[in-house]
């Protein structure tokens, strides 16, 4: 009865008894569960395909946790642009009403999200932000304090910035203080009344007033000087229409409105897997998706102007390098969506991501800029969030950019000749590390550095001037030489070739960079 029973469960189980020299041999495992077609695994296979599929389950929701985190803290973002905006008018006037240059000990650009203190007499210094604009970058003044010899209470305006709120507590006490929506307001209205004050025992001439408050009401197209904005769509739509863009292979045209992006998306006949949102913009978000057999990203813009296939088709131009992936164009009734596709047997990953040393991700960027300017091209906005990694295997093979929104075609915008027609630039010329009538190629090597820096401390760069002229601080002669043994000269060097390039040809410019940083390479 007992073999009897064993026979009727292999039988349930799939794996009936063999018989091998008369002797009844009776299967120990289930073979159905092993059967792969005709192939049969081993149990080992088995545990490693359970692993690997469980695994997947942990990466995807954990990607879709850090989604809904990113996407929340977007949308609180985009809460504090709204409250910041309510206060520009009252910062522009605060601005404007800052200490006599006399007063002024120093000056140094500040990041928004930095609050590091240059080293120095800072016993003897209050330091108060300024905000010039919206790009980041702010103004940070050291006036001498009152109570300290040499200090007068005209030498002492209280500026109040969206970012940074440094009001002292007490004497000697010198902490930067994050304050509350609630609290800025309060501290706000102070501040102005206090320079309201302050104007009229100074007597200050009010046409002077009155001409500086238009300078800073409209500071872009004075910077133009009345040219046509680089980055007009109607400008850009002639131009493409001059070129015939519409006739290039991987341009289609859809008589419909932008289709909605959720887990799948038809475009083309094609069908695209969406697993989420790597960039969200004003004009446009970035999706990380896949076909059948390749990775992709998906750019859907919600301008109807396909600038990014014009220009990344120009980057493409006569280059014999496989590496970059192939691009498509779906221009719809209020929009266009652009798709990269991966090459053969290469992947997609965000360049922060890369695991790769700084000095491969920071010469593959040395390369981009010098393949954009030798085919007189600009980015004018390089930053992390839309360059992209691409791998073949385990070899970081090209960096690229996914969004050209900002970028400049020189041959066919030839009336391009200077940073100040470039909006992104105008931040740099405020702060004076830019002349106005400086090359527009300027800025892409403000950018290099910008992105350079972020990727080699994990932090944005803050701008100060020494005797030397630019720099990073984190590399300046005051930092300590042991963030980078062995490497921080070099960085230095790096960084003050780029920020001062100014007179000087920027693949000149790229060229020394980049045969810098080879020799870390040996």
């Amino acid at each position: 009865m007992a073999e009897l029973h064993v026979n009727t469960q292999s039988a349930q189980s799939g794996a009936g008894p063999e018989e091998e020299g008369g002797a009844r041999q009776v299967s120990e495992y289930c073979k159905d569960q092993l059967t792969r077609g005709r192939e049969e695994l081993s149990v080992e296979e088995l545990r490693a395909e359970r692993y690997f599929l469980l695994r997947q389950r942990s990466v995807e929701e954990r990607l879709k946790s850090l989604t809904e985190m990113k996407q929340q803290l977007s949308h609180e973002l985009q809460e504090k642009r709204k409250l910041l905006l309510l206060r520009e008018s009252q910062q522009q006037v605060l601005h404007a009403a800052a200490s006599p240059p006399s007063a002024v000990s120093s000056v140094l650009i500040y990041d928004e999200s930095t609050a590091a203190r240059p080293a120095g007499n800072s016993e003897l210094l209050d330091e108060f932000f300024l905000q010039p604009d919206d790009t980041g970058l702010s103004l940070k003044i050291r006036v001498p304090r009152p109570d300290f010899p040499g200090g007068t209470t005209g030498d002492l305006p209280i500026l109040v910035d969206p970012h940074h709120s440094s009001v002292p507590q007490e004497p000697g006490s010198y902490t930067t203080n994050k304050l509350s929506p609630i609290q800025e307001t309060s501290v706000g209205a102070v501040a102005w009344s206090l320079l309201e004050d302050q104007r009229q025992d100074k007597n200050q001439n009010q046409d002077q007033n009155q001409d500086q408050n238009q300078e800073e009401v409209e500071p872009d197209h004075a910077m133009r000087g009345g040219a046509v904005d680089a980055c007009d769509p109607e400008a850009r739509q002639q131009l493409l229409d001059i070129c015939d863009v519409t006739s290039s292979p991987g341009f289609h045209c859809e008589s419909r409105p932008l289709p909605p992006v959720n887990s799948c998306l038809q475009l083309g006949g094609d069908l695209y897997h969406i697993y989420c949102r790597v960039v969200d913009e004003e004009m446009f978000s970035i999706y990380n998706g896949a076909t059948n057999d390749d990775n992709v990203l998906v750019k859907v813009g919600r301008c109807r102007v396909p600038w990014d296939f014009h220009q990344f088709r120009r980057l493409k131009e006569n280059s014999s390098v496989d590496s970059l992936p192939q691009i498509s164009c779906f221009l719809f009734l209020d929009g266009c969506i652009t798709v990269y596709t991966c090459p053969p047997d290469h992947m997609f990953t965000e360049l922060t991501e890369c695991e790769d040393s700084v000095v491969c991700k920071s010469l593959l960027l040395l390369q981009l800029v010098s393949e954009l300017h030798s085919r007189h091209l600009l980015h004018a906005a390089l930053r992390p969030s839309i360059l992209v990694a691409s791998y073949r295997g385990l070899n970081l093979e090209r960096v690229f950019p996914v969004d050209w929104s900002s970028s400049v075609d020189l041959d066919m915008q030839q009336d391009v000749t200077s940073v100040q027609q470039l909006s992104s630039a105008h931040s740099y010329i405020r702060v004076g590390l830019l002349e106005p009538t400086a090359p527009p190629q300027l800025v892409d090597l403000l950018g290099v550095a910008e992105t350079v820096h972020l990727l080699l401390t994990s932090s944005r760069m803050v701008l100060v001037k020494d005797d030397d002229g630019w720099t990073a601080e984190r590399f300046s002669q005051d930092e300590s030489c042991d963030m980078c043994p062995g490497t921080w000269t070099t960085w230095s060097r790096f960084f003050r070739s780029l920020l001062n390039a100014s007179g000087r040809c920027s693949m000149s410019v790229l060229s020394d960079v980049t045969e810098q940083l080879s020799l870390l390479l040996k």
